[in-house]
């Protein structure tokens, strides 16, 4: 199947890709004129011919997200993509095809599309396009919006439970502030009042590099929120 999917991928007719169309394939649905007026449709039956099972099916569909938010981003550019994520172990187009089998959900693929796009762009480094690879796969993506709503309060005193679904994920770390001055309690009229106050530390939240990057990218990776 991968092979299949790189030669989609790396197509100079990608464009032409929609998601009827690998519906159509996948039903069985292509006629022979169709196939002369979409030469890319061979690979997608040929890659439709191989599977075996439900997951396959799902699989396919998730890849397809994927290629459909490519679909605009020129051929040079997809290649250049795939050759600089190649690496000992794979080729670039084998770990996108990797990452894209830990999305779990079409709305994930159509994210990671569009951060497929942004680093085919160069918008992005590729360290930050591996990191931000990672946070799609394991975050809840609602849960993200958390972001913005942090930066708008920086700096002042949160409740670590608001926001811990994004401290897990590593876009928040936390800054301890200097420990308050121990001293007496001049102020102490009853038993329980404490005999001594101060000694507390205060924790400040920032976010991290990657978290600055997933918030300047936001709107481009969650258009439909803006």
């Amino acid at each position: 199947m991968n092979e299949q999917l790189i030669t989609i991928l790396k197509s100079k007719d990608l464009s032409s890709v929609t998601m009827d169309l690998v519906e159509a394939v996948l039903d069985n649905q292509i006629t022979d004129e169709l196939m002369k007026e979409v030469p890319i449709l061979k690979s997608l039956i040929a890659l439709k011919n191989i599977y075996s099972s439900i997951s396959d099916r799902i699989f396919i569909k998730k890849a397809t997200n994927v290629l459909l938010e490519l679909s605009d981003v020129s051929w040079k550019e997809r290649i250049e993509l795939t050759r600089e994520l190649d690496n000992k172990h794979s080729t670039g187009a084998e770990r996108i095809l990797m990452s894209i089998d830990k999305l779990e959900t079409i709305e994930k693929c159509k994210v990671f599309g569009r951060l497929c796009k942004l680093r085919a762009y160069k918008n992005i480094f590729v360290e930050d396009f591996l990191r931000l690879t990672k946070v799609i796969q394991d975050a809840f993506l609602d849960d993200l919006v958390l972001i913005k709503d942090f930066k708008k309060g920086e700096g002042k005193e949160i409740w670590e439970g608001d926001y811990y679904p994004i401290i897990s994920l590593g876009l928040l770390f936390q800054e301890p502030s200097e420990q308050q001055k121990i001293e007496l309690n001049h102020s102490r009229y009853e038993e329980p009042d404490p005999e001594i106050i101060g000694g507390e530390i205060k924790f400040n939240y920032l976010l991290t590099e990657i978290g600055e990057k997933l918030l300047e990218h936001y709107a481009f990776l969650f258009p439909e929120e803006e």
